[in-house]
């Protein structure tokens, strides 16, 4: 078993594949609604980091459960990371967010926002490469600083830019985009034995 190394580049990784900028727009309008902002900021980041926990004890198992190779998954995985990193560049037409409640809308937030399947097959890779604790050690500091964004933005939300977060989250969806290529190809390598 590895010991754990906190890696930074690891952590910044995490915390672009988490994206927490794209799901202000959910934020905002629960602020329009006059719903309770920080307590959804503080437990929709808590439901994620407990979903990535799982993740991380139970998903390499699921390897052997479907009969799966890991260069195939990083495949698939590296699949999944391309469309969503394609999706956050995308300009899109105004999103219209319909907010039904607090608890919904912590679901929503929680996964498939941060936690969705790109964030899913991304762990479990790495939890199968490096191992649980590895993970478990960069996971953590990825979470509070998706924490430390999401409570920030709660604080500012009335004043908040939605240009500025859009850029922002369209620049991290490029390092996602890249992220995945690499995926794609060291899956790609390894299934022809390259």
């Amino acid at each position: 078993m590895e010991w754990a190394i906190i890696n930074y580049a690891l952590i910044v990784q995490l915390f672009v594949l988490l994206n927490p900028l794209s799901s202000f727009p959910f934020l905002m309008a629960a602020y329009r609604k006059k719903l309770d902002v920080k307590s959804i900021a503080v437990f929709s980041v808590l439901t994620a980091f407990v979903i990535a926990l799982l993740i991380t004890f139970i998903g390499p198992y699921l390897f052997e459960f479907f009969g799966i190779t890991l260069n195939s998954f990083r495949v698939a995985g590296g699949i999944v990371l391309l469309l969503l990193g394609l999706d956050t560049i995308r300009p899109k037409e105004k999103e219209i967010v319909n907010v039904e409640g607090v608890h919904s809308l912590i679901s929503i937030i929680a996964t498939p926002m941060l936690t969705g399947p790109a964030t899913i097959s991304y762990i479990t890779i790495k939890t199968y490469e490096l191992g649980q604790f590895t993970v478990l050690a960069n996971l953590i500091p990825a979470f509070i600083l998706v924490g430390v964004v999401f409570i920030s933005f709660a604080y500012v939300v009335p004043k908040a830019n939605a240009n500025l977060i859009n850029i922002s989250s369209r620049i991290l969806g490029l390092f996602l985009t890249a992220v995945a290529v690499e995926m794609i190809f060291t899956g790609v390598k390894g299934l022809w034995g390259i």
